[in-house]
């Protein structure tokens, strides 16, 4: 199996998926969205990474469900974010389809601060929708920040000890820091313990009231030593649940496929897992654990082939059970399995930069999201199916007038299986001048120069008359423009020679003529293409 490292800077970067500590419950109520709201859809987001850091991604999966069964796929899901923007398009809304009742969007973030993230789903006339926060945090070597909060659950009676961890805090007493919870619109203060740069001790707040499963509650930081106030926000750290440990329920798996081979990294959400001890399975296969808290657990997926293990190519339940009580989860939440990405064949793999069109790339083992270079260039993802991916190829930017030739790589973004094959090639035009008329005149005479594959942007044309630039007239055609001669070098009228008599044009000097596509860095030149001429004068008696 191939696997490819991509760094996704917004419309081409991929990252790894992540799971510490500050991975944060994030099953938020659902919304409503346009359309008709009704309780028969519903929509929850999900995230590994609650609080990434600035400058990466994390993976947002979208659940949606229809009188509670997923609902079916290619099922769209519209997700939009208010901060950063979406790995598969760069734009700050993204639409993908659903497999198995989920979609998946790589959500990147340059800078640190919050994006309240929307996604939004109809199905059979009826429209709602979730929302989650995503904090991007700041960079480690910059302000006050926190990297994670142990625990990420505890009961709603309060009292639990909460550790948040992080860095550049202003150092100072529990009596100048002030901790504010804050859980379905109640807010409330926590009992602040120790402070020092590194972490905050404190003691949760109850909320007796809530009923919930799992409830997020934001927190925020307030260090009063310092003038104005220091503050850090946490919307996604800490939950209260209701759930007792020894009922384990899984809501969802993400990423909710992964590769035969095994060995992706897979988070599974839920909540009343014991941290005493918890044992993840695939069908009936059992997966190696990474990390447990009480509503999120970290495995490597179990290989899909081998003895006792028939995986291959299937979809199986992920189920969680409980080791001290015996007690298993749901089993309605499923993993996919399937073949490695391959690429077997290109369409349309040769292009003019000018006139790009759809590429469709074949295969196997392509799951949405997927980041797709052509020539090491982002292309632009259209869909996705198993053993197909349409894309648009971008623009690239020129250096020079070579063509640029490379090979086609996918990368499933939630799994980071990718492979490269095949070829694509941006062809650059080359430019041709069939005709330059006239090819005598004075400065200032319109000339007509003819040929192929000219920019038909007069922005993207530099014409040059030996070492002066002419003016272009109009908007060019790919065959013809026309272009104003500049002065040239010589300015003083010459002599009459061979019987002309004032003012008749005399030829000065002949120059090369250079036309210059700004886009592709393409030049072309005619030599001594143009003759340029002045009104002669009468010769100076001689003595």
């Amino acid at each position: 199996m191939r696997r490819i490292a991509i760094a996704l800077i917004l419309a081409a970067a991929v990252v790894g998926i992540h799971a510490c500590a500050a991975d944060a419950p994030t099953a938020p109520k659902p919304g409503t969205g346009g359309g008709t709201p009704s309780s028969a859809v519903s929509v929850q987001l999900y995230t590994t990474d609650a609080n990434p850091k600035a400058g990466s991604c994390t993976l947002i999966q979208a659940v949606v469900t229809l009188n509670g069964a997923a609902v079916p796929d290619g099922t769209t899901v519209n997700f939009t974010t208010d901060f950063g923007a979406f790995g598969q398009n760069g734009l700050p809304l993204v639409s993908i389809v659903t497999t198995n009742g989920s979609a998946v969007a790589a959500l990147c973030g340059q800078s640190a601060g919050n994006a309240k993230v929307k996604g939004s789903a109809t199905v059979a006339g009826k429209s709602n929708s979730g929302n989650l926060t995503i904090s991007f945090q700041p960079d480690p070597a910059g302000g006050p920040h926190v990297s994670f909060c142990s625990p990420s659950f505890g009961p709603k009676e309060g009292g639990t000890v909460l550790t948040l961890t992080g860095a550049g805090f202003p150092t100072g007493s529990p009596a100048t820091t002030r901790a504010l919870f804050t859980a379905n619109g109640i807010t409330r203060d926590g009992v602040v313990t120790s402070v020092t740069s590194t972490t905050v001790t404190l003691q949760t707040p109850a909320f007796p009231e809530l009923t919930a499963p799992s409830t997020p509650a934001p927190i925020t930081l307030t260090f009063n030593q310092t003038t104005p106030p220091t503050v850090v926000s946490l919307p996604s750290c800490f939950a209260y649940g209701t759930v007792d440990a020894t009922t384990p329920t899984v809501t969802a798996v993400l990423p909710a496929s992964g590769t035969n081979e095994g060995k992706t990294r897979v988070t599974v959400i839920g909540s009343g897992f014991s941290t005493s001890g918890v044992q993840v399975f695939f069908g009936s296969t059992e997966a190696t654990i990474i990390s447990v808290s009480y509503n999120q657990v970290v495995v490597l997926s179990p290989p899909a082939f081998g003895a006792g293990q028939g995986n291959l190519n299937q979809q199986v339940p992920v189920t969680v059970k409980n080791i001290t009580s015996g007690v298993v989860s749901n089993a309605n939440v499923l993993f996919s399995y399937s073949p490695a990405v391959k690429i077997t064949a290109v369409s349309n793999g040769t292009q003019s930069i000018e006139q790009l069109s759809a590429v469709t790339i074949f295969g196997q083992g392509f799951q949405a999201p997927v980041a797709v270079t052509l020539a090491g260039i982002p292309a632009f993802v259209q869909s996705v199916a198993a053993t197909e991916i349409v894309v648009l190829p971008s623009r690239p930017l020129v250096a020079s007038c070579a063509n640029i030739t490379g090979e086609v790589a996918v990368v499933n973004i939630d799994t980071g299986d990718g492979a490269s094959g095949s070829s694509f090639t941006y062809l650059v035009p080359q430019l041709a001048i069939t005709s330059i008329q006239p090819q005598t005149g004075q400065a200032g005479a319109a000339v007509v120069i003819s040929g192929a594959n000219f920019p038909t942007s007069s922005a993207d044309i530099e014409v040059k008359f030996g070492t002066h630039t002419g003016f272009l007239v109009g908007e060019p055609t790919s065959t013809s423009f026309t272009v104003t001669a500049p002065p040239g070098a010589v300015t003083t009228n010459p002599a009459c020679t061979g019987g002309n008599v004032p003012p008749a044009l005399q030829n000065t000097e002949t120059v090369d003529v250079t036309v210059t596509n700004r886009v592709t860095g393409c030049i072309i030149t005619v030599t001594q293409a143009f003759t340029y001429q002045l009104p002669c004068v009468a010769p100076t008696p001689g003595p």
